[in-house]
């Protein structure tokens, strides 16, 4: 099965290998880019770290912090390696994460450590607590000559992993839609779904939102071919 894996390029290297000794004919290309800040966290109760690329910086800049609770499994795996208290949602998604930890963070002194894309499901803690978001890094869409090249070239893959809405959204505005509907499209997560899905089309979804999740998604497809 030839994947097509869209994701940051700092972090395309490792998810490659991962998919190439899986024994899947993997290739990557970035449709946004990461600018990185400067930034602070303040006093606070309660941090939300929602990236493994925040979790990255927040060690890199030995910025302390109480309580944690990651988004991802990875950022999670970063920030524990590091000394951090971290727990998580049972699923790695803003809803999830709001629902289960809505009534523990009432009353509290919250930030929110992400990128300057919008979370209208993390806003919902502003209900009960004081919520803070700090930006550690900006968003930028790619649509340049690779990213081009790619989304009119759909007929080299099986199969597109979509990693975030952002990623999905530029994608979807570069390439011709009917090439798709032959395609598995696989979305990490429910607001990225949502985006292909606002495109017309049906994705799947891993039952863990993270890479690893897709990769054992994909070896049922890939068995299930077989038989």
């Amino acid at each position: 099965m030839r994947v097509l894996i869209l994701r940051p390029k700092e972090l395309m290297d490792e998810t490659l290998k991962k998919f190439k000794n899986a024994g899947f004919d993997a290739y990557g290309c970035p449709f946004i880019e990461l600018e990185y800040l400067n930034f602070n966290v303040p006093d606070h109760d309660v941090a939300i770290v929602m990236s493994q690329n925040s979790a990255r910086e927040i060690v890199k800049r030995g910025i302390k912090l109480k309580r944690v609770i990651a988004i991802g499994k990875k950022t999670a795996e970063i920030l524990k390696s590091n000394g951090y208290d971290v727990i998580t949602p049972s699923r790695f998604d803003s809803a999830t994460l709001v629902k289960e930890f809505m009534n523990e963070l009432r009353g509290k002194k919250v930030v929110v450590v992400k990128s300057n894309a919008r979370n209208n499901e993390i806003k919902k803690l502003s209900e009960v607590s004081d919520v803070l978001e700090v930006i550690a890094y900006r968003i930028k869409p790619l649509k340049g000559k690779k990213q081009r090249e790619i989304a009119k070239n759909l007929d080299k893959f099986d199969v597109i992993v979509f990693s975030s809405s952002i990623i999905a959204k530029t994608f979807l505005e570069l390439c011709d839609l009917n090439k798709l509907k032959n395609k598995i499209c696989i979305a990490i997560g429910p607001p990225t779904a949502k985006v292909l899905q606002s495109y017309g089309i049906k994705p799947l979804i891993s039952k863990e939102f993270t890479f690893d999740g897709v990769l054992e998604l994909l070896k049922t497809i890939k068995e299930k071919k077989k038989s």
